[in-house]
């Protein structure tokens, strides 16, 4: 049941402590999309439904036939793992302010957001006890046998994550509602206690669960997300190396230059899209790096290719990075949407499930519930790990979201 972490995750060895800035959940701060975006986007839309004709003048700077995929070591190169040591330190900071008087403390994060990682990475610098979350055979059980195995010595515990010690089940309540229960009372000593947001919006309708001493990371802005990926670009780069947008071949992002700035439009549109989660910024942001494949210098070739380009905003190709046009969100046909809203509701509420279990928390035979993923699979909205666990997917996220609130499902906060 228990075990202790092995050790930090790999990433930066150095990180900006301002960048984790912790809140209580309800004064988490969606950043706003940039009015020029915001129209582009409805253009966009227009142009789609009536498939009008492209015009010159809106040729891009790069084509993606004329760009290429990061190789995996060069893309780790430019947006590697997070640090979270600094965060660790923030969060460490805020638990110490608020006092000894609650046994418990919470980390709610939306998906993707890293806060398991954050919560990682501060059992192993506390020494804390780390708590896995039961099999679900275990939630099942009609006595909360799980609990009995929790360890009495630990000057500290953390269990990261809450969404995995229930099921949306008329047996698969009992378990979490004794566990906050005696969590809460101090009968389970000091701890932490980390959950997805959606779990946290369904669990504090059916449990006893302290809201307004919940804490999470603040929204990124565009700002912040700029200086979050120069942290991560793990290269020594020259100056004015720069990530430019394809499409106008104007700068995203400066690293390490004398005029760095402050987050472009398109980062701040990237944040807003994402509502303030940086690790689902993070995936988006990777999946959209580009290079220019390089003609073997002198050729006849290289010559052409460097008289028809445009310069990268003015600034030396060898230096860029392109940064593609957001790819077309997963989405399915308007028909239809009822089960597959259910079937997303559920694996977010979950944050992931086997099939098999996808299945007892839905009003929907297993065979039905196997074909409205498989559909959704094919959308590349959910796909499956190794284990059999199925997720959404990054590029999903937004537009299953989307799709809830259009069902009027429940939501979480985020």
């Amino acid at each position: 049941m228990t075990k202790q972490d092995t050790g930090p995750q790999e990433g930066q060895t150095e990180g900006d402590r301002t960048l984790w800035e912790l809140v209580p959940v309800a004064d988490y701060r969606l950043p706003e999309m940039p009015a020029a975006h915001a129209a582009q986007a409805r253009w966009v839309s227009l142009k789609r439904l009536f498939a009008g004709p492209r015009h010159d003048n809106e040729a891009p700077a790069r084509t993606e036939a004329a760009l290429s995929r990061l190789p995996a070591q060069r893309l780790d190169a430019l947006v590697a793992s997070v640090n979270w040591g600094p965060g660790a330190k923030v969060l460490q900071r805020e638990l110490a302010e608020g006092g000894s008087d609650d046994a418990v403390r919470f980390l709610i994060g939306p998906p993707r957001s890293g806060h398991v990682e954050l919560l990682r990475r501060w059992a192993t610098e506390q020494g804390a006890h780390w708590i896995e979350p039961p099999k679900y055979d275990d939630i099942l059980e009609v006595g909360p046998a799980w609990l009995a195995g929790w360890p009495s010595d630990a000057h500290c515990w953390v269990l990261t994550r809450l969404e995995h010690c229930w099921l949306r089940h008329p047996a698969g309540l009992a378990l979490v509602r004794e566990l906050l229960d005696r969590a809460l009372s101090g009968r389970l000593g000091h701890g932490v206690i980390g959950c997805d947001s959606w779990a946290w919006a369904y669990l504090r309708y059916v449990a006893p669960l302290p809201t307004p001493s919940a804490l999470t990371l603040q929204a990124f802005d565009g700002k912040r997300l700029a200086a979050l990926f120069r942290h991560l670009v793990a290269v020594e780069a020259p100056a004015q190396f720069h990530f430019c947008d394809a499409q106008t071949g104007k700068r995203v992002l400066t690293v390490d230059g004398e005029d760095n700035d402050d987050g472009s439009a398109e980062l701040q549109s990237l944040a807003a899209h994402c509502r303030g989660n940086a690790g689902l910024a993070r995936e988006l942001w990777r999946a959209r790096l580009r290079d220019e494949p390089k003609s073997e210098p002198g050729t006849d070739k290289d010559t052409a290719d460097q008289d028809a380009r445009p310069a990268a905003d003015g600034h030396d190709d060898d230096k860029a990075v392109w940064v593609s046009a957001p790819a077309e969100e997963p989405a399915l046909a308007a028909d239809g949407e009822e089960e597959p809203a259910l079937v997303l509701h559920a694996l977010l509420l979950h944050n992931g499930l086997p099939g098999g279990r996808l299945a007892e928390v839905l009003p929907l035979p297993p065979f039905r519930v196997q074909g409205t993923l498989h559909r959704l699979a094919g959308a590349g909205l959910v796909a499956a790990a190794p284990t059999g666990h199925w997720h959404i997917t990054a590029a999903g996220y937004p537009w299953a979201r989307g799709l809830l609130q259009a069902q009027d499902l429940l939501l979480d906060d985020f």
